[in-house]
């Protein structure tokens, strides 16, 4: 619950790490976000997947890409160019000379969810405004977000130097305060769950279960006893997102912050139990392991 766990904001280096890391606290068990940096990603690496994904898309939609950038640079007023990060459905441009991105996407964003989103977490969700269409797709204007994708520096921000520790301390400061966001900002009504969401996670917890050790066994089935109290009105269900990669979070390269209006790609966000997308906490800062 709430009151029982806590994202710890600092990192951490003893005599036989040599890289930083960092912990989440959870019912007074330590959980260790191991050391990423020798495989993380390089940039290099996104480079290429962002090549590819370009390619794919305008292959995909049959669209000449002279065309749509001159387009984007119309409704932007300035020449454009592709963002340094790709979406899987989308080519994202920025202009040269304008605080904005213009999206091509395949499907249609839901609008009304952002706003929400916006209302929930604030600054940390850009603005975003529907342009029609293009062809096949749908445009999108939106802030440009400040500083690197956090997938882009990643690998540096484990390095052992201080400065870098320094900074990684920040961005997990900052990670917190925006799942933090989603309870200090809850609706005062409780949203109702999607139908079938407990029978969901349920499965989930029969899908590992055959894969648990015996001694964890006895801990699964306090999750199962438990796992209904959590759909109590008394806890909240908030929109989420449901992408939380670290693509699609950018960061202050200079001091770790994350900057603001920053976790960008809602297309995917979901009503669900408040913390769930915390998973992703793993996928930015190393693996969970006991410790």
């Amino acid at each position: 619950m709430v009151g029982q766990t806590t994202l710890v904001s600092a990192s951490h280096r003893d005599q036989a790490a040599t890289a930083p890391r960092v912990f989440v606290v959870t019912n007074k068990r330590v959980f260790v976000a191991v050391d990423v940096s020798g495989y993380a990603a390089k940039p290099e690496a996104y480079d290429a997947l962002s090549a590819y994904q370009i390619a794919k898309f305008f292959n995909e939609h049959g669209l000449a890409r002279d065309e749509v950038d001159h387009f984007a640079a119309n409704l932007l007023g300035s020449p454009v160019s592709a963002t340094p990060v790709q979406g899987a459905t989308s080519y994202t441009v920025s202009g040269y000379e304008a605080a904005q991105v213009v999206q091509f996407r395949r499907s249609q964003l839901p609008m009304r969810q952002i706003e929400v989103a916006r209302q929930l977490y604030g600054d940390f969700v850009p603005e975003c405004k529907s342009q029609g269409m293009f062809g096949p797709v749908h445009v999108y204007v939106a802030n440009l977000v400040p500083g690197p994708a956090f997938c882009r520096v990643r690998s540096q921000f484990f390095s052992p130097a201080p400065t870098m520790e320094q900074r990684l301390q920040q961005t997990v400061q900052d990670f917190a305060r925006f799942f933090a966001s989603a309870w200090i900002n809850k609706p005062a009504h409780t949203l109702e769950p999607p139908p079938g969401l407990l029978g969901e996670y349920s499965k989930i917890l029969d899908e590992v279960s055959p894969d648990l050790p015996a001694q964890l066994q006895a801990k699964l089935d306090d999750v199962r006893q438990e796992l209904p109290r959590l759909f109590r009105s008394s806890y909240p269900m908030v929109l989420q997102h449901d992408d939380l990669l670290e693509n699609n979070i950018h960061v202050d390269e200079a001091t770790g912050h994350i900057t603001g209006k920053c976790i960008i790609d809602w297309a995917d966000a979901k009503i669900a139990l408040f913390g769930v997308s915390l998973a992703a906490f793993g996928n930015h800062f190393g693996n969970l392991s006991t410790g």
